[in-house]
Formats: C-alpha cells, structure tokens, sequence
C-alpha cells in the first residue's frame, strides 16, 4: 500500500455529544507502521449488533472517541503475523476475526479461558488513542492486533453472511458446544427463549446437531416467523410467562434451554421445563433488571446452569464451517439488510432501531466508490 493511503472511519464522540459521532478522514498504516503480530485489513461488509445501538445511546461505558463496530468480515492487505517462520495470513484472504484480543500473559489466558482475558480490549468500543486508531469496523479499514484471532472465510459464504459471525454465531456455538458436551441425556428436546439473531443461529445449530424437537420461544410474531425456516418450532408467549402454562412441551420433558431474551420472566418457566440433570445456559449481555430463582427446583432437578459470554477462537472456526456447511440450507442473507454507506450511517442506525432486521450491514469501501 502506498505511504499516506487515505481511508475513513465513524468516529463515537459520546451519547452526550452533539453530533455523537461523524465520519472521519484517517491516514491508513504502512507495512512499516505496523507492529509485529497486527493485520491490516480492509473491511469489505460490517453490520450493526445490538450492542452497538446500546452504545450510541450511552448505555454502556466506552472509552470515546473511539471507532464503532465489532462485527466485520475484511480482506488482509498488510500483515506481520508469522506462524512457525511462514505467513500466518496471505495478501488477498477473507478473514473474520475475534471481537477481542488477548495478551497471553495473564491468569485467564495462561489456563485457556482467552475469552476471559483480563487486559483485552474489544473492538468497537475501545479508545483512538490504543494503537493505530482504526479498531473499529465502521471504517474502510482497520487494524487487527497481535492478540487477534484470524479465521479465513470459505469461498461459498458472502460478505454480508459472514460479517455477524463473530459475535452472534460465535456466541451461540459456544453455547450449544457447552450443552452438547455436558448433557448425559438424549438429547431431542431443546428450547430457546429468543427469537432474535442469536435465537435463530441456535435453532439452526440444534437442529442440525440431531435435537428433534427445536421449540423457539417469543412474544413476537414477527420474529417468530423465521423460526421455521432455521429448523425451529416456534411458540408464541405472553409478555408474562406463566409456569403453569407448558405452551406445548411437558414439564420436565427439555435436555437444554438456551435464553437468549435477557429477560428474568422467562426463568421459571425454563426450570418447569427442564428435565432432571438439564442444562439451562444463560447467552448474551446483562439482563434487565434482578429477580429471584427458585434454588429448590434447581437442586431437586440437578440442574447446570451457565452463563456463555465471548468465546474461543475454535468456535470462530466452527462457525465458518458450520456456515459453509449450511449456507444453501438456510435463508441468511435474509436476516441482514441492504448495506448502507459510510455517509449513510445515520440512516443505518436509524433503520437498526427500527428491528426491521436482525441486522443492518454497512459496506464501507463505498465511501470511496459513490
């Protein structure tokens, strides 16, 4: 790349700005600016995760100005990552990679739990003045640090089907791995209290790991219209789960829940549902707000309870496989819509918050091309 490269980037100013963020002219790194260990890449497709209109809105603690976006499939252009004396990447591929990186030195990282490393920094969210200051995804490039994992993209899954891969489907391949691994039953009857993103990438993942019953639980209809089409049964709730309403599956009779709802209404019903020795796993952020659990029905039913946040980088992996697995078998180009520019990331955001979509992509490289 040619030294003083020019590139741009969504700049996030705080909720409490006005503008709260704009669009930036940056300079983009030389091989000889880049340190040992970090990729450039450049970002072919981005999408808008929950977690990024949370932060636009000041709910969650960031570290502004700082460049947005975590989900991203890119192509390497500059890299100084070796593996065992070769390139650990090549010039040209399609990589996804972890939302985090991880410093291999502390605690976390030294007992294999690298997604709970104590010194990462996550992508999106993390201040300009941490490296390059392009270590976000709304930007036509970005750099990945040393600490990154690096996934390449097989040839049959697009752009706008990768790019969400390493948060939500990343996420919930961790968790199903989790119940798949523990359970000691049968392993045909699964509920899902969620039909979001996450929720439909679950019922696809349950389904094909042999679950035969996949109930997939919302107070939506409109949502709960996709759950089909991913292998799901889906069941329509009331705001207020009640425990003594089955909504078609016995007490006792689930192997595994997995909630992605956020919501603590929804628990009793999941421990009337589950068998004895369940396993009840808990995915996503925080909840809503705090609520009591009857200890008793989990400790006459022997029931695990987990909560999954992040993941490893073979889960990454796995995603891609199961994506290249799966991509002619289920819709998920559908789950995503149109990609909007960089100039036209109000509007994206706008439409982000409208929940038309699970997601809602950005193709920054337009910015140079309109």
């Amino acid at each position: 790349m040619a030294a003083g490269a020019t590139g741009a980037r969504i700049v996030f100013f705080g909720s409490h700005k006005q503008p709260s963020y704009v669009i930036e002219t940056c300079t983009v790194p030389t091989n000889d600016s880049l340190k040992d260990g970090e990729i450039l890449i450049k970002i072919l497709m981005s999408t808008l995760c929950s977690s990024d209109i949370v932060n636009i809105d000041g709910k969650r603690e960031l570290k502004p100005p700082c460049v947005l976006g975590h989900e991203g499939v890119g192509e390497v252009v500059l890299s100084k990552r070796f593996r065992n004396g070769l390139p650990a990447v090549c010039i040209g591929d399609r990589v996804v990679f972890t939302m985090c990186d991880a410093c291999d030195s502390c605690d976390m990282c030294k007992s294999d739990l690298k997604e709970c490393c104590l010194l990462k920094n996550k992508y999106g969210s993390t201040g300009l003045g941490a490296g390059t200051g392009l270590n976000g995804c709304f930007a036509t490039y970005m750099v990945l640090k040393k600490g990154t994992e690096v996934v390449r993209v097989p040839h049959n899954v697009s752009d706008v089907v990768a790019s969400p891969s390493n948060c939500a489907l990343s996420t919930m391949v961790h968790a199903v791995s989790f119940a798949m691994a523990n359970s000691k039953l049968k392993q045909s009857v699964a509920v899902i209290q969620g039909a979001n993103l996450m929720g439909l990438y679950g019922c696809a993942l349950l389904h094909e790991a042999g679950y035969k019953k996949v109930f997939c639980h919302d107070i939506s209809c409109e949502r709960l219209r996709l759950v089909p089409k991913f292998g799901g049964i889906p069941v329509l709730v009331a705001k207020e789960y009640d425990s003594r309403n089955t909504h078609n599956i016995e007490e006792g009779t689930a192997d595994v829940v997995i909630d992605v709802s956020r919501q603590w209404d929804v628990i009793p019903y999941a421990l009337h549902a589950l068998c004895h020795r369940g396993i009840y796993v808990f995915v996503g952020t925080t909840h809503a707000e705090d609520a009591s659990i009857n200890i008793d029905t989990i400790l006459s039913k022997c029931i695990t309870i987990r909560g999954i946040q992040g993941y490893k980088s073979l889960h990454l992996q796995n995603a891609m496989d199961f994506l290249s697995k799966t991509v002619d078998k289920y819709p998920y180009e559908s789950l995503i819509s149109s990609p909007f520019s960089l100039q036209d990331f109000h509007m994206a955001v706008a439409l982000a918050r409208t929940k038309r979509y699970n997601r809602t992509a950005v193709r920054p490289q337009q910015f140079f091309t309109e």
